[in-house]
């Protein structure tokens, strides 16, 4: 069955739902990696808090995090992808999301230096700096969304009508 994909805050999601949510990131972020790790950190259940997955037959593949700076800037956290669906692109069409429920607001992310590039391709760029979590080398990314063109002023005619070329009348 094909994979759909879904977004909520606490006050939407199932308590079953949140759970496998968190399962799946403890699978992937402390029982995977082998590290000790609080996982859940206590942000999944602010009120604001936008969780984003993919599921399959009602059993999450791939979820992540969004949650709001004071400064109104987004956070992009807890990207992961269950290890037997990895490579299925699920990780891409959560961050595509992301994207798009930023609604034009910038995105910032804290991820492993090791998967810095694939963030990179995704449009993501380096702010600079370095930390340490939990043992592993982090670097601070950006997303920027593009701008869109601003069109250009109306023209008008000497007699104060609209200027309309004449490619547009034929």
């Amino acid at each position: 069955m094909d994979v759909s994909y879904f977004c909520g805050t606490l006050a939407e999601l199932s308590a079953e739902r949140l759970y496998r949510l968190l399962a799946l990131r403890s699978q992937v972020f402390v029982v995977a990696r082998q590290r000790a790790r609080h996982e859940p950190d206590g942000l999944d259940i602010e009120p604001a808090t936008l969780h984003v997955w993919g599921e399959r037959d009602g059993v999450p593949v791939a979820t992540l995090r969004l949650t709001e700076e004071p400064s109104g800037i987004l956070r992009l956290g807890r990207l992961c992808t269950a290890p037997a669906e990895r490579r299925n692109g699920h990780a891409t069409t959560l961050v595509e999301h992301a994207v798009m429920l930023a609604e034009g607001r910038p995105l910032i992310a804290d991820v492993f230096v090791r998967s810095a590039p694939w963030f990179e391709q995704r449009g993501f760029v380096a702010m600079g700096g370095r930390s340490v979590v939990d043992g592993e080398p982090h670097l601070h990314l950006r997303y920027e969304p593009a701008r869109p063109a601003v069109p250009p002023p109306p023209q008008f005619t000497p007699d104060g009508q609209p200027y309309v070329p004449a490619w547009v009348a034929l």
